[in-house]
């Protein structure tokens, strides 16, 4: 039973964990496909050490899968953090930095242990050291994570209650991965021994199953909402959570971007892209990348895109501008291409160019007669 399942779950993550930047390439989705490619790296790296000759053959890997636990539940963490409105910047590195500490010291005992066997390894004292760490990184990961739901104004909470549901799983999954590092780090805390009998092998079965269906659960949660909430896929915050500190310089900015937007019509100029807009505003474009994603809602192409398409709808409704193609419309809302012009316009009207531009006609002609 448990080998179908460490080859299922190993093939699901792995799948899973290759297809998420590939329906949108974003910082956010790449940090959610690690977490899969982890999650089946390590579920092999299990299945190799326990079905297979691994663990006497190189014993070196037995620490493979202590490494990624490591690093899954912190990933999944600065995962939760970036959807919650508080994406990966440098102050969120300092979170790498006992992963990496830890992984270094495990990676280097093995290495420099000439004697290292899997006997003597299982159940000694810098293996139960090495569980216990693990366990308490969790556990920190976990408390910290908690805070990031505690709103000061609940009446935003409650109208984001329904896209929340999907960062709060994932909580519940860092939950599960601190549950199987506890009843791990208990187990041989207590029985201290690698040697097999009746109750250990229970026991370890028992913890095994659980390993199994709590992470690979993490598979149906997130396809679920990937469908229900195509917005998790998208790369852009689920909330607005800024730091408060942020939101003075951040309003300032918003406040001469529609100046130029709306005075200087700079989204007019078929060539703007994020940088040149940055410069105009003065601003690195990081910046204006978090004043639009997180503060404002929008990826750049979308807020430009926006803009060009109300300026196109102004040019089909006018009398003056009956002459013009729709490509030439095309053109002075600031696109560069017919097409590219089409599948926006359709976007964010729901209708083409040429069916609004007759509809709002026939409206025009009809308030004419009725007049």
């Amino acid at each position: 039973m448990s080998v179908p399942l460490f080859i299922w779950g190993f093939i699901q993550s792995f799948i899973v964990g290759i297809i998420i930047p590939l329906v949108k390439r974003a910082k956010n989705n790449y940090i959610l496909s690690s977490i899969f490619i982890a999650i089946a790296l390590n579920i092999l790296f299990q299945y190799l050490l326990r079905y297979q000759d691994l663990k006497f053959d190189v014993p070196e890997f037995l620490v493979a899968p202590d490494i990624l636990d490591l690093w899954l539940p912190t990933l999944v963490f600065v995962y939760i953090n970036a959807i919650m409105g508080k994406p990966f910047t440098k102050k969120r590195l300092p979170y790498f930095l006992v992963p990496f500490l830890w992984s270094a010291a495990l990676t280097g005992y093995v290495l420099l242990n000439e004697n290292l066997t899997f006997r003597a390894y299982i159940g000694n004292t810098f293996h139960k050291i090495d569980l216990v760490v693990i366990f308490l990184w969790k556990l920190f990961l976990l408390i910290k994570g908690y805070r990031l739901f505690r709103f000061k104004d609940i009446s935003v909470k409650q109208k984001q209650q329904s896209i929340l549901l999907w960062p709060k799983m994932l909580f519940v999954f860092l939950g599960l991965l601190t549950y199987i590092a506890f009843t791990t780090m208990l187990h041989w805390g207590i029985v201290g021994t690698n040697e097999p009998n009746a109750s250990n092998e229970g026991v370890l079965k028992l913890i095994e199953i659980n390993y199994l269906l709590f992470t690979c659960s993490i598979i149906f949660i997130t396809l679920f909402f990937a469908f229900k909430y195509p917005k998790i896929l998208s790369g852009l915050p689920l909330i607005k959570n800024m730091e408060e500190s942020d939101f003075p310089e951040l309003e300032k900015h918003q406040r001469e971007l529609s100046r130029l937007m709306d005075e200087q019509k700079m989204y007019l100029d078929t060539e703007l892209d994020e940088k040149k807009l940055a410069h105009a505003l003065g601003i690195h474009s990081y910046i204006l990348s978090k004043l639009l994603n997180e503060h404002m809602g929008k990826s750049f192409s979308e807020f430009v895109n926006e803009k060009r398409i109300a300026e196109a709808k102004r040019l089909l409704r006018s009398s003056e501008h009956d002459n013009l193609t729709i490509f030439a419309i095309a053109v002075d809302s600031g696109f560069r291409s017919e097409s590219v012009f089409y599948v926006n316009f359709k976007k964010f009207t729901g209708k083409t160019p040429t069916q609004y531009k007759k509809m709002n006609t026939t409206d025009t002609k009809e308030k004419v007669i009725s007049a």
